[in-house]
């Protein structure tokens, strides 16, 4: 009989860290008000294919993501193998109110991190999705996707996409490319995006300065 042999290896983490988190239901209603409260039009600065698109106060949103940025903070400790203690700047906010046949293209933003909070996702949308994946393998009606490198390559994955469940959130890094796609149910999705920035690189700056370079991280992410 042959030995068994005990042989240790280990595989290298690549790649940017996602993290997927679900909030809770009190800043999901939170949201949800000042989402509806807004009439700022916001499409102009967006890659979005759009018909609203508001810009939304975050003066009170500052204790809820004060805990999003503490669960990104963890997450990215474990990811790169050392602890971090980063502080972030929340630099604008927006709602997409998403109808049948819209979308958005494949785009990033500027700054350090961006995300997305689907605040409500319509039954209809979901079972669009589920039809689609009984003949189709591509990501469904409704999903989010992440991209990252040229194409799919053997033995890697250079691509996630998911369908979105009512108050979950996805953080990620201002530079993956990422899409959102359409569907054709006659239902109105609701979702909050938002742009960040580490403060440690504007702690320096005066306090024009800082003002200008939120304009300038605001204004990238089109």
């Amino acid at each position: 009989m042959k030995e068994k042999k005990e042989v240790q290896y280990r595989t290298l983490r690549w790649g940017p860290c996602v993290v997927q988190y679900t909030i809770d239901e009190e800043f999901r209603k939170v949201l949800l008000e000042e989402a509806n409260k807004s009439n700022v039009s916001y499409g102009h600065r967006l890659a979005g294919h759009l018909k609203k698109e508001v810009k939304m106060d975050s003066s009170r949103l500052t204790k809820y993501f004060d805990e999003v940025f503490h669960v990104y903070n963890h997450a990215l400790g474990l990811w790169l193998g050392k602890n971090q203690n980063l502080q972030y700047i929340l630099t604008d906010l927006w709602c997409n109110f998403q109808k049948a046949n819209e979308f958005n293209p494949p785009h990033n933003h500027g700054g350090l991190l961006s995300f997305v909070i689907y605040l409500k996702v319509p039954k209809e949308i979901k079972e669009e999705c589920i039809e689609h994946e009984k003949v189709k393998k591509s990501a469904g009606p409704g999903s989010i996707g992440f991209f990252m490198g040229d194409s799919d390559k053997k033995n890697s994955v250079t691509n996630n996409s998911f369908f979105p469940q009512e108050g979950e959130m996805f953080i990620f890094p201002a530079w993956l490319k990422h899409w959102v796609f359409p569907y054709k149910s006659d239902v109105t999705r609701i979702s909050v995006s938002g742009n960040i920035v580490d403060s440690l690189e504007l702690k320096y700056m005066s306090e024009k300065g800082v003002k200008s370079a939120i304009k300038d991280i605001e204004g990238k992410h089109e």
